[in-house]
């Protein structure tokens, strides 16, 4: 579904905290990290390749989770699909634990991964659970400034409606062709309020709604799509969230 300005209602910002648990590592993945640049440790990322030459690139940005989301455990088996599916996958460590200020070590952390990567020109998405849908969004629009990779596309999973907490990342400079997808899960009250409240900063910024699309994840008897929905892998989960990113993907590829 394509967005209108006209219905969205206008709430205050919220931020969501991301949870997680530990996740048991697939051998298909290629691991490396995590990269570090300078003297921030939080101005580095992980880097996963898949067996050959990339057909994509994936920017996971991470929900608010302290030291439970600065390594990828949580996000794993998502990764590990994405992956497979012949992405490489960068996810920028951006906090050891909590920090308002995050735009800067996520664009370091990026750049870093991005210089041991070097595969030039690939397909850019930008994927962001809860505060990381904020920071994915913020990131799309300094990345041509700062001179990392340019998202072809972004897409916010649950989201808040800022990444960066010590100032208001000014959106007007994200690119107006971009691709902007919103999961929403269907039991996830504060993630309805924090994509509306994006959607607010997106209309302000003077982004064009005919390039968001919305999606919803459902529920069902035995999975329930609520803020912590994301992080699993049944096959209920994957179709909620996986599929809707795979074939973001795979347009992004053609």
């Amino acid at each position: 579904m394509r967005a209108s300005w006209a219905p969205l209602a206008l709430v205050a910002l919220v931020v969501v905290a991301g949870c997680g648990g530990g996740r048991s590592y697939p051998e298909h993945a290629t691991f490396a990290g995590p990269l570090v640049e300078g003297s921030d440790p939080a101005a580095g990322a992980y880097l996963f390749r898949p067996a050959g030459k990339p057909k994509g690139l994936v920017i996971f940005f991470h929900g608010q989770g302290g030291p439970e989301e600065t390594v990828p455990s949580p996000h794993r088996p998502w990764i590990d699909h994405l992956v497979a599916e012949g992405n490489a996958v960068i996810y920028p460590r951006y906090e050891e634990s909590y920090a308002e200020a995050v735009i800067g070590p996520a664009v370091a952390g990026v750049r870093t991964a991005e210089k041991h990567l070097d595969e030039p020109g690939l397909p850019v998405l930008a994927l962001g659970y809860s505060r990381g849908g904020g920071l994915a969004v913020e990131y799309a629009a300094v990345a041509p400034k700062e001179g990392v990779p340019v998202p072809k596309a972004v897409e916010t999973v649950n989201t808040v409606a800022a990444g960066d907490q010590a100032q208001l990342v000014d959106l007007r400079p994200l690119r107006h062709d971009t691709v902007l997808s919103l999961i929403m899960s269907d039991k996830d009250s504060l993630g309805a309020i924090g994509a509306q409240a994006l959607l607010r900063r997106l209309r302000a910024s003077g982004f064009p709604p005919g390039r968001i699309q919305l999606h919803l994840a459902r529920s069902t008897p035995s999975f329930v799509a609520d803020h912590a929905g994301p992080m699993y892998s049944s096959p209920a989960a994957r179709k909620a969230y996986w599929a809707p990113t795979d074939a973001l993907l795979k347009k992004l590829s053609a």
